[in-house]
């Protein structure tokens, strides 16, 4: 069951920045994810956008995360801001969205409160310095293999993390 996550976006940023799960990832953020993948958004899975809004420019996507359900578990992937937003961004918008953590992490926060009871974990596959930073932050750990990295949002025995973890390192890259 989802849950409402409005509350992890900071009352300030509301009137300009909000986060919103779409079921068309290609319509909305399809050129984005092309420029920063080189391939189509994944057809399936949960969409989430971050959109920036202002009065004279409307709604421009700031970001998009996409999170596919796995079993127990949901993978974190394909995360990008869109650079071309960030730079349009009033200064005073854009220095309090990254006083907040930045685009990805308030993301990710969403996504952790939103689908909490989704899930027994939150799995990501990262190699990037910066964005292992902004994971980190926001509560993912390492995971014990190369780029793996984990949210452990609720208790869990031991023996079900490791489980856990080898499903998700069994993937390889996601």
């Amino acid at each position: 069951m989802e849950h409402d996550a409005l509350h992890t976006i900071p009352e300030p940023l509301r009137a300009f920045f909000t986060i919103t799960e779409i079921d068309d990832a290609q319509f909305v953020a399809g050129d984005l994810f092309r420029r920063k993948f080189a391939s189509a958004p994944p057809p399936s899975g949960r969409h989430l956008v971050a959109l920036y809004g202002n009065p004279r420019d409307g709604f421009r996507l700031a970001g998009y995360s996409h999170m596919r359900p796995f079993g127990d578990i949901y993978l974190s992937g394909g995360s990008c801001s869109n650079g071309e937003t960030i730079r349009a961004m009033e200064p005073a918008h854009r220095a309090a969205i990254e006083a907040a953590g930045g685009v990805w992490y308030l993301v990710l926060k969403y996504a952790f409160a939103r689908y909490a009871d989704c899930c027994d974990a939150f799995f990501g596959h990262c190699g990037d310095r910066r964005a292992l930073e902004v994971a980190t932050a926001a509560g993912f750990v390492d995971a014990g293999h190369e780029h793996l990295i984990v949210h452990w949002h609720k208790p869990l025995h031991e023996n079900v993390r490791r489980a856990l973890v080898a499903k998700a390192h069994a993937l390889g890259p996601f």
